[in-house]
């Protein structure tokens, strides 16, 4: 069941009351309150594709009332999937009064959640995230051929496949650009190679912003992290929290801040994201199991923290090793974030906040 605040002010309340229900989970974010533009529209945007995130059997929005962020407008944001409620704290006239509601609609799904069948279904019927981070040219090496045939696995057999671009694979914009019968898609993944396109406040020449030409050694890591998106044809490019409209393969934008790009994955529909990592992360998602993928160091100190290690073995036995963990988590396995308990839940900004 997830909790989810519209709105900074919201998130206490809407923490005490997923900790009072059963398999609750409080998705609290310091966004919603006097935003306008893009930011309002992003922060909109996520919390409702996170409220309709299938992993997610039910959504209570929590509001204050005053925020820019109403959740009148979520509600009519997010599609009639599943069961979604709104509540806000100075309509139920406080805190306690807030509280007590949302204790009492979220113990209703509980109950319904947990009386549930499990069924078997296809990996077609999956979303996975694919999220490279912190990659050196040694671990890409390694990782890129295996993912590469996961990737490829996957979307032959159905699934979405959502793999993050981030700012170290738009180097290879113009080899991504080849594979794509799109002529949009292609030529976005062209400018995208031609040099860094983000917002930021630098490099001002004669008044206007101007982007940076990519490094060789960018481009050759690039090269790398290119390799791990498979062969198959490249169907979109995504914006955040945008839901591709066709099965396959999909680049999604994603922040270089991994919490964020592991909830814009969520707010897309991701059901499970692949973390391949150079050694580990010490974070993943509130509303995702997140599969940490890493080369073997001889320094084993962050194991823990790793579901599978790539070895030296033959490609083929570690695709089908990864796709049968893949399936494992899809089943119910917790990963080893899950089992530490790490998972955060987060909004980028896409503008200055003043």
């Amino acid at each position: 069941i997830g909790v989810i605040c519209s709105v900074v002010c919201s998130s206490v309340v809407a923490r005490e009351i997923a900790e009072k229900v059963p398999g609750a989970v409080p998705f609290v974010h310091g966004n919603g309150c006097a935003q306008l533009g893009d930011d309002f529209k992003l922060t909109k945007n996520m919390v409702a594709g996170v409220a309709d995130n299938p992993n997610l059997y039910a959504s209570l929005l929590v509001g204050l009332g005053c925020e820019t962020n109403q959740v009148s407008g979520l509600l009519e944001t997010i599609p009639k999937t599943k069961p979604v409620k709104g509540i806000g704290i100075q309509q139920l006239a406080g805190g306690e009064n807030t509280i007590n509601r949302g204790v009492e609609i979220a113990e209703l799904w509980s109950q319904e959640a947990a009386s549930q069948q499990r069924v078997r279904l296809p990996i077609s019927s999956l979303s996975v995230g694919i999220l490279p981070v912190d990659l050196d040219e040694g671990s890409l090496e390694k990782a890129a051929p295996v993912i590469g045939g996961v990737v490829d696995r996957l979307v032959e057999q159905g699934a979405n496949v959502l793999f993050g671009l981030s700012q170290s694979l738009e180097p290879a914009g113009l080899l991504l650009s080849q594979r794509s019968d799109d002529e949009g898609v292609s030529n976005r993944l062209i400018r995208a190679g031609e040099g860094l396109q983000r917002r930021r406040w630098k490099n001002v020449s004669n008044g206007s912003l101007t982007h940076d030409n990519f490094s060789e050694p960018e481009q050759t890591l690039a090269r790398l992290e290119a390799q791990m998106t498979g062969t198959q044809t490249i169907k979109s490019v995504l914006g955040y929290s945008e839901i591709p409209d066709e099965k396959g393969l999909h680049l999604i934008t994603v922040p270089s801040n991994i919490v964020e790009a592991l909830s814009n994955m969520a707010s897309s529909g991701c059901n499970l994201v692949l973390i391949v990592s150079n050694r580990g992360v010490l974070t993943g998602s509130l509303a995702l199991p997140c599969m940490t993928i890493a080369p073997q160091h001889q320094n084993e100190a962050f194991d823990e923290l790793i579901d599978y290690t790539v070895t030296s073995e033959p490609v083929s036995l570690q695709v089908e090793a990864v796709i049968s963990e893949f399936l494992e988590i899809c089943s119910g396995k917790q990963t080893c974030l899950e089992q530490l308990e790490l998972g955060e839940f987060s909004i980028p900004h896409v503008g200055t906040t003043f």
